[in-house]
């Protein structure tokens, strides 16, 4: 079951966004996979979310993790937190024997792009707006 912090934090970014944080699936559906199958780190003060990733890191026979959503409440951004939490499942995923991780992003998302890039990630493939990232571990 997903938390109800990173629930929140996930329904108020989609509203903020107009509906485009997560498209072409019900995000009810979305968040129920999310609490099944994902793995989660998060940031929490004081009992809140500042931020959290989910990913994927269970394909044994290609060895490759997934990051499937990487979110920091706009009140936190820009203080590090993202780019602690993809270097912990980073870590985390070469630890378990993992030799890549992928992600996709929006091309309209050039800070997101930028903290990838940053660490590391390079554009596989281009799929029409997202961008499929990924780093060697």
């Amino acid at each position: 079951m997903l938390p109800d912090a990173i629930r929140t934090l996930i329904e108020d970014e989609q509203h903020r966004q107009g509906g485009h944080l997560v498209e072409g699936i019900d995000l009810d559906q979305y968040l129920k996979k999310l609490g099944e199958c994902a793995e989660l780190l998060s940031d929490s003060v004081a009992g809140r979310c500042r931020g959290f990733v989910a990913f994927y890191c269970n394909d044994e026979s290609t060895r490759q993790a997934y990051i499937t959503m990487v979110l920091v409440a706009p009140e936190y951004r820009r203080l590090g937190i993202a780019s602690a939490l993809v270097s912990c499942v980073l870590t985390l995923a070469r630890r378990r024997g993992f030799t890549t991780c992928r992600l996709e992003v929006a091309e309209s998302n050039a800070d997101a792009y930028s903290l990838y890039t940053a660490l590391g990630f390079v554009l596989v493939e281009q799929r029409g707006p997202r961008q499929l990232l990924e780093v060697r571990l």
